[in-house]
């Protein structure tokens, strides 16, 4: 294949052709996700609102708490399996629509509907103001006393999978295996946090230790903020297009003055917990489509700029990001064996967390730093191959999380029966 440029037609349609084959993908595993999240369950997750710091990273029901719909039992006809699956996989589905409908028309999202306005900061305001709103951090520190086994998830999350990333795409850059744009993409997406609705969802579905992964998840959105910017420019250097004073400006205005405008709303106004409580389902819908519209006003600016990434290149960078996830998880599981080895509830946690990158707040984050910049679309790119690949394998792996952990807490419950029992003065 050439190695010249195509035009931005060739590279968007490589753009929601692997988007789609991923969703679909994901629709696809939909009855194994339900299979290990049942509506009990999972409903005991959702009496968290914290959960709703982290947008729909997961597929969930309109609140993002139920996994099941309304509870009245299994869809029966083509239209309430549809319906079903569009509840449970919203997000993905409408983020691959917004694509396709921002290659079809770009110039839309790109100029008529002022995206610099409406998306890097209306909608990003808005989102991060509801997740302020949606959260409860009492409710989540009962988890700190873990602090080895958070400190190990943060580092191996945030440094040991963005160091690993970064050799493997430099290395495709100097080879010329993807593009420089595809690179950067793929070291921005391993800087990035867990996602919080996926890892309570999973961790609950694998027997996990919940509270844990509750306070991981959000204590790791909140450093994200503050870190991700750090590590891209680290790793990227001046090649990263960081100006910092300009970044945390911005950073501050659209993200954390936000949240910490809606946390001290829900504490201080009297009756907005309530009222937080019972308008979860509004909220969460708001902030899903706030995102879906900056997914479409970034990739119609991408559609209207041309890009210098090939098809074999977005091809390899697709299937790297799913080798290089399967890889993390699977040294997540051989160094949680070996420094959480009697542990088998937090090394669920840790196999979902070590590893899982947020899209809901991921994507705002990167329109933040980078809210000019051409190439934004496809530097998100990698982070939505990323995405549902760590869904499908997450679903896949729920069984087996759950009958390991059945596994050893029979295992370590013999053995203290087992134990020989002392007696007389040798027992006391």
């Amino acid at each position: 294949m050439s190695n010249s440029q195509y035009n931005h037609d060739d590279i968007s349609s490589q753009f929601h052709s692997a988007l789609a084959d991923s969703v679909s993908l994901a629709l696809s595993h939909d009855e194994r996700l339900r299979s290990i999240s049942p509506t009990s369950t999972i409903a005991t997750s959702a009496d968290h609102p914290a959960c709703g710091f982290d947008l729909q990273d997961v597929g969930t029901s309109g609140d993002g708490t139920s996994c099941d719909g309304d509870g009245d039992g299994e869809p029966n006809t083509w239209r309430e399996r549809i319906s079903h699956l569009y509840e449970k996989e919203s997000l993905l589905i409408e983020v691959t629509l917004a694509i396709l409908f921002a290659k079809i028309y770009p110039r839309l999202g790109a100029v008529y509907l002022f995206p610099e306005i409406t998306a890097h900061w209306i909608a990003v305001v808005i989102i991060f103001f509801l997740s302020g709103f949606s959260l409860r951090l009492e409710q989540v520190f009962s988890a700190v006393s873990n602090w080895k086994f958070n400190f190990f998830v943060i580092c191996y999350n945030f440094l040991f999978v963005s160091f690993v990333v970064n050799i493997v795409a430099n290395f495709f850059l100097v080879n010329e295996i993807v593009s420089e744009d595809l690179m950067k993409g793929m070291i921005i997406c391993s800087c990035l946090s867990m996602p919080t609705n996926m890892m309570v969802v999973l961790t609950v579905g694998s027997n996990g230790n919940e509270a844990v992964a509750l306070f991981l998840a959000t204590l790791m959105n909140l450093m994200g903020v503050f870190v991700t910017p750090l590590l891209i420019f680290c790793y990227l250097q001046e090649e990263a297009e960081i100006n910092f004073i300009r970044t945390y400006t911005t950073i501050s205005l659209r993200v954390l003055l936000p949240i910490t405008i809606g946390i001290m709303l829900r504490k201080k106004v009297e009756g907005a917990d309530a009222f937080a409580v019972e308008n979860k389902k509004i909220f969460h819908k708001i902030r899903e489509r706030c995102l879906v519209y900056v997914v479409y006003a970034t990739f119609c600016t991408t559609f209207l700029s041309r890009s210098d990434s090939t098809r074999s290149q977005i091809l390899v960078m697709a299937l790297s990001q799913i080798i290089l996830l399967g890889a993390a998880m699977s040294l997540a599981w051989l160094f949680l064996f070996i420094f959480f080895n009697r542990e088998p509830e937090l090394r669920v946690v840790g196999l979902y967390g070590c590893s899982t990158k947020t899209a809901a707040l991921g994507i705002p984050l990167i329109s933040a730093i980078y809210e000019d910049h051409p190439k934004l679309g496809i530097y998100t790119l990698p982070l939505l191959i990323w995405y549902p690949s760590q869904l499908i394998i997450g679903t896949m792996l729920g069984p087996r999380m759950t009958n390991f952990v059945n596994y050893k807490r029979r295992k370590y419950e013999l053995e203290l029966q087992s134990k020989p029992k002392m007696c007389g003065l040798i027992q006391a």
